[in-house]
């Protein structure tokens, strides 16, 4: 928000949650367009990927409570755990690294690597197809509007998680709804 308001253009906290797990580029199109900006889509990207590696860098994060616990079962259990995230690679890497979690995921697939972002199905189906696990064996737990919108696109089980720092998102679309990781129908699902 700070970095829309230092280009002059006022987003509101509706607009800024519809952005939430989509592309950059079609979050960076609206603004663009929005704001009459001169800068080209690829411009305003570099420097939101700057901005935000940087604040990633400079903030203490510490983990969602029950985030580690249900990390350990899944871990026991042997169920591949992937990454399907809507960031940027080195943002993903660095925040996993400062959660100090980076060993209970072996795959990551970034907002870089499909051809079209969230709410498009594409970056769930890469994940299923680097286990080679059909759609509908495949349990998404999600804490955005477009994320649901792309579990769900994707044939996959969709739990939508009520993120505190996601903001107001509308997950009507999942499976069910969690307001906590502790919640026991997670560990039930799996």
């Amino acid at each position: 928000m700070d970095m829309f308001s230092d280009l002059g253009v006022h987003i509101t906290d509706e607009e800024y949650n519809s952005f939430i797990g989509i592309s950059g580029d079609k979050m960076w199109g609206y603004i663009k367009e929005k704001g009459r900006l001169k800068q080209s889509i690829p411009e305003l990207r570099a420097m939101e990927r700057e901005r935000k590696f940087k604040g990633l860098s400079e903030t203490d994060l510490i983990p969602n409570s029950g985030l580690l616990e249900l990390l350990q079962h899944i871990k026991e259990n042997n169920i591949p755990t992937c990454i399907a995230s809507s960031g940027l690679m080195k943002n993903i890497k660095l925040i996993l690294s400062k959660l100090d979690v980076e060993a209970y995921f072996s795959y990551i697939v970034s907002g870089e690597m499909p051809k079209h972002g969230k709410p498009a199905p594409g970056i769930f189906l890469l994940a299923a197809d680097h286990y080679e696990i059909k759609p509908e064996h495949c349990l998404v737990i999600e804490d955005s509007r477009n994320g649901t919108l792309a579990a769900k696109a994707a044939g996959m089980t969709c739990i939508g998680y009520i993120n505190p720092g996601s903001g107001n998102q509308d997950l009507s679309n999942a499976d069910f709804i969690i307001s906590s990781l502790v919640d026991n129908r997670v560990i039930d699902f799996l």
